[in-house]
């Protein structure tokens, strides 16, 4: 028997301008179909996900596929490895330093995003600045001191950073897939440091991992995500479905 449910992504949870952040997105819907696919479960997006509008969740037999009307938006499934592979942590004084040098501070292909955007002012606004971690090729870091978030925010800080392990200029690189492992909320106030780390890049399609720390080291999530980059005539919203593998 198939089970539906429903969920909703707030207007202020964007990346891409009239999109979901699609890490955050991937928490939600992981989050809704817990109790189908289990607490360990890799989300891979077909679509933009919309904002502001009630998406159907239909689970069915360990996994789930996310609606909105007749179009297929994301499906939910049990992830391989319980635990994705992470990247290594720095220290808070090296995340700063790679802060700031944050290279979407000048160029952004989405300054409005809620996660990394440069545009953003308001509340909802968590303005992490990944940049490049000194000595350590493919490895951003930056310095994150949350406020009162929940795990979903916690998926969507360990999704942009990984984009900016990857060339961002001309075509830009979007979320295709994403399993995440969150083992505590970080306190508001408290600093943490978000590192990512570019494992593979072929063709249009690259291959990262991230990791959310507290400031002494201890863990507090990790995440696998498989990002593509755009063609030259791509709307920056929609993914391109034939290019996300199953």
């Amino acid at each position: 028997m198939t089970e539906v449910l429903t969920c909703r992504i707030a207007g202020t949870r964007n990346g891409p301008s009239g999109s979901a952040n699609g890490g955050y997105a991937c928490g939600l819907f992981a989050r809704t179909a817990a109790d189908a696919v289990g607490t360990a479960a890799v989300v891979q997006l077909h679509a933009a996900p919309p904002l502001d509008t009630e998406l159907n969740v239909q689970a069915h037999r360990g996994r789930a596929s996310v609606w909105h009307e007749h179009e297929l938006v994301a499906t939910v499934s049990a992830a391989r490895h319980e635990h994705p592979a992470t990247a290594p942590f720095v220290t808070v004084a090296a995340a700063q330093r790679a802060g700031a040098i944050f290279k979407g501070a000048t160029a952004h292909p989405f300054p409005s995003c809620v996660v990394c955007g440069t545009a953003r002012t308001d509340p909802a606004a968590l303005h992490l600045t990944p940049g490049e971690v000194d000595g350590m090729p493919g490895v951003t870091a930056c310095v994150w001191t949350p406020g009162d978030v929940d795990p979903d925010t916690v998926w969507a800080v360990l999704d942009c950073p990984g984009g900016w392990t990857l060339d961002q200029s001309g075509s830009p690189y979007v979320l295709g897939r994403m399993s995440a492992r969150v083992h505590a909320v970080p306190p508001p106030g408290e600093p943490t440091v978000v590192v990512a780390r570019n494992i593979e890049t072929a063709g249009r399609t690259a291959r990262v991992v991230s990791g959310l720390f507290g400031a002494d080291g201890t863990e507090l999530g990790r995440a696998e995500a498989t990002w593509i980059r755009l063609s030259a005539s791509s709307d920056p919203a929609p993914r391109q479905r034939e290019l996300i593998p199953s």
